[in-house]
């Protein structure tokens, strides 16, 4: 089964991020301080692979492996 990661040399680290919004089971998740951000995470033991991260991320940082 396919999984989604993220390449955090694409990633902008927005605090905004809607990949994280997207996920259908709350698989990604984000540390944040104040309006700084690091790289979303993936828990790949409860990503789905149903692609809607891939689809909305802006970047193109989201792909499907």
């Amino acid at each position: 089964m396919k999984k989604a990661v993220i390449d955090s040399n694409k990633c902008d680290r927005s605090p905004f991020c809607p990949v994280k919004r997207v996920c259908p089971v709350k698989a990604i998740t984000q540390k944040r301080r104040f309006l700084k951000a690091e790289t979303p995470v993936i828990d790949q033991n409860a990503c789905i692979g149903c692609g809607k991260c891939v689809r909305v991320c802006p970047h193109h940082a989201v792909k499907l492996v």
